[in-house]
C-alpha cells in the first residue's frame, strides 16, 4: 500500500510542531522501582531478620529492660452526698482530659521528689547509680531521669489510666512505681482533707453570720409591732375591712334612698302644678273621714232626690227642696275632696323634701366615715406590708441557714464516703515475669523493616539523584512530543538478529512494531509541519540515530515512497557501514565539493537510496554550513518523497546544530540509561528555537524490566504476531497465548 505524499511549497517556511507544556520534572514510579529490585529487597529483608536475631541476643545480655505498670481509675463523683450511685463522668474527651490532668500531677517533679525520698527506694539497684561516694541519693538527677523515662496513657473506652517504667532489674520497676503511686495517693488524700476542711470552715462562718442576721431581724420586728400597735396581725385588718365594707353598703343604700326622695319631690310638684292627681292620690283623699261623711250625705240625698221625683214629681216643693239639698251636698263633697287632695299633696311634698334633706346629710356623714375608715385600712395595710417584708427577710435568712446546715452535713458525709476519692489504685505494680526489651517477635521484624527502609530510601534517593533518562516519564518536561519508545534488542521475545534492519528482516518482532508505530507518529508530524526532510540526531554518541534513521526510511519505503538516506556524520559515518557499502565511496563529502549529487548515491534497498559521508579526504564537516549543502537538500527534496539525514551527536559535533537549519524538521534520539536529562533538555530547547520544526524525542534501547510499562505490551505484540498470517503464522480467532516469556534484561 503506497502512502500519498503532498509536496510542500518550497518557498514556504516549515511550520513548527506543537509542543507539550513543560512540567516540574520527571516523576518516579514507586511500583516500578520496587518491582525492579524485588529480589534484592527480599535478600535485604532476610539479612535484616538475621541481624534482628543477633541484636536480640546482644541486647538481652548487655541491656535488658523489665517493665511494670500501675493502673488507676478515675471514679465517678456523687451528685449529692446522700446519693446511692455516683453520676457518670461524661464523654470520652472528658475522661481523657481528666486522665491527662491526673497523670501530670502524678509525674510532677514535686510528687517524684517525695516518692524518691521513701526508704524503699534505697533498696533498689537503680538508686545505686545515683548515689554519691557517701551513699547519699542525688535526688535532682534521679528525679530528672525518672521524669523523662516514665510513660503514661489512658485506656480507650474506660476510666483507667496507667503509668509504666522500665528498669534493668525486675524488682526495681515494681518498687519505684509502687512508691510513686503511694506517694501520689497520699498527697491526694492530704489535699482532699484540706479542701474539705477549708470548705466546711467557709460554710460554718456563713452560718454564724446568718444567725446574727436572723436575731437582728427578729428584734426589728418586735420594735415595729410595738411602734404601730399591731396587737394582732390578722384580726385588726379584718375588723377595719368589715367596717369599710358596711359603710360602703350603707352609702349605696342612702344614695339610692336620696335619689328616690328627690324624684318624689319632683313628681309631687308636677302633680300640684298640673292638678292631675293619680288614682292613688284620689283614693287616699276619698278615704279621708270628712270626705267619707260628705260622700255618704251626698249619696243619701241623691237617693232621696230620686225617691221624691218618683213620689212627688219634679214640680213639687218637696222635690225641689230635696233636689237643692242634694246638689249642695254633692258640691260640698267635691269641694272637700279637692281640698283634701291639695292638702295631702302638700303634706307629701313637705315630707319628701324633709326626707331628701335628711338623706343628704346622712350620705355626707357616711362618706366622711368611709374616708376615715379607708385611711385606717390603708395605714394598716401599709404596716402589714412592711411587716411581711420583715417576715420574708426572716424566712429567707432561716431558709439559707437551713441550706447551709444541710451542706455542712453533706460535706461531712461526703468526706466519710469512699466515693469522695477522685482516683484510686486499681492494680499495684507487680514484679514483671517477661522481659520487655529485647523481644524476638519485635526485634526480627523491626530490624528487617529498618534495613528495608534504609535500602528502599537508598534506592529512591539514587533514583531521584540519577539524572539519566531511563523511562518515558523522565522526558515529561522535555519540549516537543514523546514520539515513541524503542525497547532493547535483547528484550524482544522474537529474538531479531540486528536492530538496524528489524523492520524488513524481522517484521513480526516487537522492535519492528515499535518502529512502525514511530514511523506513523513522525510521518504525521512531518506532514503537519509541511516538510520532506528530517534530521535525526542525538545528544551523545551511540544513541542509535543510525538505527532509527534506517528503520524509519525502510518503513516509509515499504509504503511506496522513495527515500534518500544522507549520512551527515562526518566524524563517524555509520550508514555506509550498516548497509555494507564501502565507507570511502562517493557521498555527501564529494557532493559538497561540487560533484553531481546523483553520482554520489547508492541504491541499498527497494525505494531506498544512500548518500554516504564520502571519502576520508572529503569529509570536511565545515562545508555543511555552506550554500552547497542547501543546494543538495533542495535537489534531494525534488527527487525523493522523503529525505532522512543521519546527524552527528551534538555534544561532540557542533555541526549538528548547523544541520538543523538545513532541514524541514528535526528528531532527537535519546538512549535510555545513558543520556542525561539536562543534556537532552538543552538540545531539545535548541531544536525548538531552530527554524526547522522540532517533532519530538524518541527513547531508544529502553529496558523492559519488571517495572517497565512496555513489558505487557511486548508480550501482547509477540503473541499476536504468532497468530498473524502476514508474519507467516496462522490466523486464529482465539485469544493470544499468555505463556510468552521475555528474557531478563542486562543490568543497566
Amino acid at each position: 500500500m503506497t502512502r500519498t505524499t503532498t509536496s510542500p511549497n518550497p518557498s514556504a517556511s516549515p511550520r513548527p510542531a506543537a509542543q507539550r507544556p513543560r512540567t516540574a520534572g520527571p516523576t518516579i514510579d514507586p511500583i516500578r522501582v520496587l518491582r525492579q529490585h524485588a529480589r534484592s529487597i527480599m535478600v535485604i529483608a532476610f539479612l535484616g531478620g538475621v541481624l534482628g536475631v543477633g541484636l536480640n541476643f546482644a541486647f538481652a545480655s548487655l541491656y535488658p529492660l523489665w517493665s511494670a505498670q500501675v493502673l488507676f481509675e478515675i471514679k465517678s463523683q456523687l451528685e449529692m452526698a446522700t446519693d446511692l450511685n455516683a453520676k457518670d463522668i461524661g464523654t470520652e474527651d472528658t475522661v481523657v482530659r481528666l486522665a491527662q490532668t491526673e497523670v501530670a500531677k502524678l509525674t510532677s517533679r514535686d510528687t517524684l521528689n517525695d516518692a524518691l525520698q521513701r526508704p524503699e527506694i534505697l533498696t533498689t539497684e537503680w538508686s545505686k547509680g545515683y548515689q554519691d561516694a557517701n551513699g547519699v541519693l542525688l535526688l535532682d538527677e534521679a528525679v530528672q531521669d525518672l521524669e523523662d523515662e516514665i510513660r503514661s496513657g489512658h485506656r480507650r473506652g474506660t476510666q483507667i489510666f496507667f503509668i509504666a517504667w522500665r528498669a534493668h532489674v525486675p524488682e526495681d520497676s515494681r518498687t519505684v512505681l509502687n512508691c510513686l503511686a503511694d506517694t501520689y495517693i497520699l498527697k491526694r488524700k492530704i489535699a482532699d482533707d484540706a479542701r474539705f476542711a477549708m470548705t466546711q470552715q467557709v460554710y460554718e462562718t456563713k452560718r454564724s453570720d446568718l444567725d446574727k442576721s436572723i436575731n437582728q431581724v427578729k428584734t426589728d420586728i418586735q420594735k415595729f409591732i410595738n411602734a404601730n400597735g399591731l396587737t394582732s396581725l390578722t384580726e385588726g385588718n379584718s375588723q377595719h375591712q368589715r367596717t369599710l365594707e358596711k359603710l360602703s353598703s350603707d352609702i349605696a343604700q342612702t344614695t339610692a334612698d336620696h335619689s328616690v326622695a328627690k324624684t318624689r319631690v319632683v313628681q309631687i310638684g308636677e302633680k300640684m302644678s298640673s292638678k292631675d292627681p293619680s288614682q292613688d292620690d284620689k283614693k287616699r283623699a276619698q278615704e279621708d273621714p270628712i270626705v267619707l261623711g260628705l260622700r255618704r250625705d251626698a249619696e243619701d240625698l241623691a237617693r232621696a232626690h230620686e225617691s221624691s221625683k218618683s213620689q212627688f214629681g219634679e214640680k213639687h216643693s218637696t222635690y225641689i227642696r230635696i233636689h237643692a239639698e242634694s246638689e249642695a251636698a254633692k258640691k260640698a263633697y267635691e269641694r272637700q275632696l279637692e281640698e283634701t287632695l291639695s292638702r295631702n299633696l302638700l303634706a307629701d311634698q313637705t315630707s319628701s323634701i324633709n326626707d331628701a334633706d335628711s338623706l343628704a346629710k346622712l350620705l355626707l356623714k357616711q362618706t366622711d366615715d368611709f374616708k376615715d375608715a379607708g385611711k385606717l385600712v390603708a395605714k394598716f395595710t401599709e404596716s402589714m406590708a412592711e411587716m411581711r417584708d420583715y417576715e420574708a427577710k426572716l424566712e429567707m435568712l432561716q431558709l439559707q441557714r437551713t441550706e447551709i446546715g444541710k451542706t455542712i452535713q453533706d460535706i461531712a458525709l461526703a468526706k466519710e464516703r469512699q466515693e469522695s476519692d477522685r482516683v484510686e489504685i486499681v492494680q499495684r505494680a507487680l514484679k514483671p515475669l517477661q522481659i520487655t526489651f529485647p523481644r524476638m517477635e519485635y526485634m526480627v521484624p523491626g530490624a528487617a523493616v529498618l534495613c528495608l527502609a534504609i535500602y528502599i530510601l537508598i534506592l529512591f534517593s539514587r533514583e531521584f539523584l540519577d539524572q539519566r533518562v531511563k523511562y518515558p516519564s523522565d522526558l515529561a518536561g522535555i519540549p516537543g512530543k514523546m514520539l515513541g519508545a524503542i525497547p532493547e534488542l535483547s528484550d524482544d521475545p522474537s529474538n531479531p538478529k540486528r536492530a538496524e534492519f528489524v523492520v524488513t528482516e524481522s517484521p513480526e518482532s516487537v522492535l519492528a512494531e515499535n518502529f512502525r508505530q514511530l514511523n506513523g507518529q513522525v510521518a504525521k508530524a512531518l506532514h503537519a509541519a509541511g516538510g520532506k526532510s528530517l534530521l535525526v540526531l542525538s545528544a551523545m554518541p551511540e544513541s542509535g540515530t543510525t538505527t532509527v534513521a534506517i528503520n524509519f526510511a525502510t518503513a516509509e519505503a515499504t509504503l511506496g515512497n522513495r527515500v534518500l538516506l544522507i549520512g551527515a556524520n562526518m566524524r563517524r559515518p555509520g550508514l555506509s557501514r550498516a548497509f555494507g557499502v564501502d565507507i570511502g565511496a562517493a557521498g555527501l563529502g564529494e557532493a559538497l565539493t561540487g560533484r553531481d549529487p546523483a553520482k554520489c548515491i547508492t541504491s541499498v534497498k527497494p525505494n531506498v537510496d544512500l548518500m554516504g559521508a564520502g571519502g576520508r579526504e572529503n569529509r570536511v564537516f565545515d562545508r555543511l554550513s555552506t550554500p552547497q549543502m542547501d543546494a543538495i537538500m533542495k535537489w534531494a527534496k525534488e527527487h525523493y518523497d522523503l529525505v532522512v539525514v543521519d546527524g552527528p551527536p551534538s555534544i561532540v559535533a557542533g555541526e549538528a546544530l548547523v544541520l538543523a537549519n538545513k532541514v524541514d524538521a528535526t528528531l532527537i534520539v535519546t538512549r535510555a540509561w545513558q543520556d542525561q536529562r539536562g543534556l537532552v533538555m538543552k538540545l531539545a530547547n535548541q531544536m525548538a528555537e531552530s527554524p526547522s520544526a522540532f517533532l519530538g524525542v524518541v527513547l531508544n534501547r529502553m529496558h523492559m524490566t519488571a517495572g517497565g510499562y512496555l513489558r505487557k505490551n511486548a508480550e501482547a505484540i509477540a503473541a499476536y504476531a504468532e497468530h498473524t498470517a502476514a508474519f507467516g503464522g496462522l490466523d486464529s480467532p482465539a485469544l493470544p497465548p499468555r505463556d510468552v516469556k521475555i528474557k531478563k534484561p542486562k543490568a543497566a
